[in-house]
């Protein structure tokens, strides 16, 4: 099994290494795949040999802004390009699947425990502090939502 310290090394700060990330880009949602802005942060931290995904997304154009909460846990397995990913998700019930790493790219995909919820993110490393991610979620064939999100890791300074 991979030790989580030297997971990835340098090649992906994003799940290598704590820190915290801005993310600002758009989505769409509904049948009429309407378009609206979302910014929001993600935290990475290294806690009990697993990787934990935290922040807040928010959608900003509405009258009333809506903000959801984030929470993944990435796991090692044996193979040290590959981690589980759970989330216990409110809305969708649980999520299960794994998390590749392939070159430049993080590639995500899971499911429900039932299956009828299915999605998978792509996240591309544009430089050493930058990540565009591109995603989405589907149900029965349709499109639940999509999003296209720009992150930038926060200097260890602005953090503090």
């Amino acid at each position: 099994m991979a030790n989580l310290k030297n997971l990835f090394g340098k090649e992906h700060p994003f799940l290598g290494e704590p820190g915290e990330w801005m993310v600002l880009g758009h989505g769409m949602y509904g049948e009429q795949l309407i378009r609206v802005p979302i910014e929001g942060k993600a935290v990475i931290s290294h806690r009990k040999g697993k990787i934990i995904n935290e922040g807040t997304m928010s959608v900003v154009s509405s009258a009333e802004p809506v903000t959801f909460s984030v929470r993944y846990e990435l796991s090692l397995t044996d193979d040290p390009h590959i981690l589980s990913f759970f989330q216990v998700n409110e809305q969708l019930g649980d999520m299960r699947g794994q998390v590749v790493v392939f070159d430049d790219r993080i590639i995500s995909f899971y499911s429900s425990g039932d299956e009828t919820v299915t999605g998978s993110e792509v996240f591309l490393k544009l430089g050493e502090n930058r990540y565009t991610v591109t995603g989405g979620l589907y149900s029965g064939g349709s499109v639940i939502n999509l999003w296209k999100l720009d992150m930038v890791r926060q200097a260890k300074e602005e953090r503090e």
